[in-house]
Parts: C-alpha cells; structure tokens; sequence
C-alpha cells in the first residue's frame, strides 16, 4: 500500500572553526511506516527525489511537500529482501529500478516489471543501468545486457569470476563496467574486452566496486579500504597521489557524486560523507555533523546544488548555500533558459533589447569551480546548444560581446 506522508523537516545548523554547515534531517520514522533502509538517490526532470529500499522490493519519492512509500504490491518486486539500488529516468521520462528481482518501471503512475518468469530478461540479479544510442544497458551478473523496448540482448563478461558491479557509458558503444569481490574493471569498446589490474596499469586496487562519469574520457572509481582512481584520458591516478585524499582503510567506498567538475567530487563511505574539491578534502561523520550512522549509503548533488545522503537512521541534505538561476540581466544583455534543468540541450534565448546582436559575441559555458568547458559562436538570439556530454552538476554560462557581459547558472541533469 502507497503511503503519503507530509513531514516537518528538522533543520539543523553545526557551526564549526572554519565554516558552516547547514543541514536538513529526515528520519526515516517521519517517511514511511514501513521499515527504510535507503541505498539509492536519484532526482527525475520535475525535481521529484526517488530512493531505493536495501530490502522489501520498497521505493519512496519525495515531491517537495510529501514523501510516498510505494511498497512491493505496487512495484512488484518481490519483498523477500531485494535490494532497489541503481535508479535512472531515460530520455523519454520512465523511471528505471534495479533491483535483485529484475527490473521495475514507473511511468504516470504505472508501474511494470521485467523478469526473467514474464519476458526474456536474461537474469533478475541487476546492478548497474545506462542509456546509450536508444537503448538501455545494464548489468547482470556476469552479462552485459541492452534492450531496444523489444528485444534483450546479452554479451557475457569473459573470464569474469564474479558478478558485474556498477556501469558508465565512454560514448560510441564503449562501457566501463565494474566487478566485485576483487575481480578487476573492465572495459567493453562494443566487440573487444579490456582488463585493467594492479597487474597491467597504475589503478591501486582491482577492487572497484563504483563508476561515476564525468565526461566521455574521465571517470571516477571507488571501493573498499578507501581507495578511489581518476580514470582521465587512457591514464589513472590512484587516490594515494590526489592532493587531499585522506580517507582510511576503514572508509569504503559505497557511492560517487560529481558536482560539476572532476576536483568537486562527493564519495559516501563506510565512515560518513567525503568531500574532495580543488585539493581539498573534508570529511563529514558523527563527530561533526548530524550523520548518526557510521555508514553513510549513498550520495546524490540535486539540481539546487544540494548533497542527499542518506544513512542507516535518516536522509540528510546538506546545503553549501549554492542556489539555482534560470535568468540572469545586465543593462543591455538578458539571458534566459527556457527550461532549467537540462538534460541535453540547453535552450538559451539572448535578449539584446532592442539592439543588434554583436557580431564578436561568444557564449562559453563554465564548470562550478570556473573551468573552461566550451565556447561558442554566438550567431542568433536564439540558441540551442548541446550538454549531453557534461555530467550532472551546476555550470554557469556566459555571454560577453568585449562590451557587455551576462551569466547565468544551469543545472545539468
């Protein structure tokens, strides 16, 4: 049965030496009646927050006023204890949940199953899940696995000793995909399998349980003894020779958020909250901030620019005080987003009120710490140009013609 469930969030505020944190609560009795256990966060286009349950088949969604609890007779994964754990909304707006029993669906209130007892499925062990050319991927066990809305196709993972983990798209039919139990990463360039190990490359570990992407050639891995790899053009980076890295052995890693840019990076671990920006890591645990578990599940950036967590007891959101913008004006330039959040294609109309559009205008688009991403030539009011390849985070656009100058801020999704 659906609960809905209107909360009062307890808002927590831990001054410290150096700066302030601002944190939200969320227990999980104030959610749901049933028992929670959250180890996935995903946010869909409309803003609506999406977790998934560690057992009993159970998703929860908040939508800004109210939590919903949508327990297994609704979602139809079994509620002998599958885990919810990769979630992902495609192109077309369908929500996507793996699970250990198949794969469940969400679209206007429907939900739909695929298993391998109703449709040709391959296995109902599902870890990892991507959309790339149309279709979506996904992890099984020991497969590689697309599906085109009608047919499953499946490609065994070669001398793989254990299950699949989790899964990125490097673009043109080219996958990472992880392993676990010390089973090294692997790479897959859509007919060809490459092993990367201690053995044959500078990654630290062969255990890497977690992917994030940032781009089509940097990536960021992690897993136990709180080792992590930046994967950047052909060439890793063990997290020992990353300026700031501190965490322990004891802090395995259990989730990966890239906020905008490859050196603003979230790790959830086995001891809190890990933040690794410009050189400089902190970390967040009970010690210092509302957290009350040891470990913290998984973590999430939000299109406002906020960290979801969420930990044995609670979700958490902390705020760095970074908010969103969808318009920004100067005197004689205005730009607008016709609809911020993005997912591929910004849609930017330039207002020059009433004056022509400089013919030396550029528009360059700036990740969250100011890095360069890309420029481009500013040819009509009207514009559209094309984010797929960012990750999800904040960026800021700007628009100057060596006279005027406008920014504004976008979230990718």
């Amino acid at each position: 049965m659906k609960n809905t469930i209107s909360t009062l969030v307890i808002y927590i505020v831990f001054s410290l030496t150096m700066m302030a944190q601002d944190w939200t609560v969320i227990p999980y009795e104030n959610i749901s009646e049933n028992d929670l256990r959250i180890i996935s966060l995903y946010e869909d286009t409309d803003g609506n927050i999406w977790g998934g349950n560690g057992y009993a088949g159970r998703v929860i969604r908040w939508d800004g006023e109210n939590w919903e609890t949508f327990n297994s007779s609704e979602t139809g994964m079994n509620d002998n204890s599958p885990f919810v754990g990769d979630i992902l909304q495609d192109s077309n707006g369908k929500m996507w949940f793996c699970s250990s029993d198949g794969i469940a669906t969400w679209e206007n209130g429907n939900w739909l199953n695929y298993k391998t007892s109703n449709s040709e499925i391959p296995e109902n062990f599902v870890t990892g899940i991507v959309e790339e050319d149309g279709k979506m991927w996904f992890t099984m066990r020991k497969k590689l696995v697309s599906f085109d809305g009608s047919n499953w196709t499946s490609v065994e993972i070669p001398d793989a000793q254990y299950n699949a983990g989790d899964l990125a798209s490097m673009g043109n039919g080219s996958f990472f995909v992880t392993m676990l139990n010390g089973d090294p990463v692997r790479r897959f360039d859509g007919t060809n399998w490459e092993i990367f190990s201690k053995d044959n490359s500078d990654i630290n570990s062969d255990y890497q349980y977690y992917v994030e992407k940032f781009d089509n050639q940097t990536f960021w891995f992690g897993g136990p003894n709180g080792r992590a790899n930046l994967y950047e053009n052909g060439s890793w980076t063990p997290s020992a020779d990353i300026a700031g890295w501190s965490l322990g052995l004891s802090e395995y890693i259990t989730g990966i958020a890239i906020n905008g840019s490859k050196d603003d990076v979230w790790f959830s671990n086995g001891d809190g909250l890990f933040h690794l920006k410009d050189g400089i890591g902190t970390e967040y645990n009970t010690s210092n901030s509302p957290i009350t578990s040891s470990e913290v599940h998984t973590v999430m950036i939000a299109s406002d620019g906020k960290v979801w967590c969420a930990t044995e007891n609670e979700i958490l959101i902390y705020n760095d005080g970074t908010t969103n913008s969808s318009e920004e004006i100067t005197s004689e330039i205005s730009l607008k987003i016709n609809s911020n959040p993005v997912r591929e294609i910004i849609d930017l109309t330039i207002g020059v009120n009433n004056h022509d559009l400089s013919d030396r205008a550029n528009i360059a688009i700036y990740s969250s710490n100011g890095q360069l991403i890309s420029t481009h030539t500013t040819t009509n009011t009207h514009m559209k140009i094309n984010v797929n390849d960012l990750t999800k985070g904040i960026y800021f656009m700007e628009y100057s013609d060596g006279i005027n100058r406008a920014v504004i801020q976008f979230i990718k999704q």
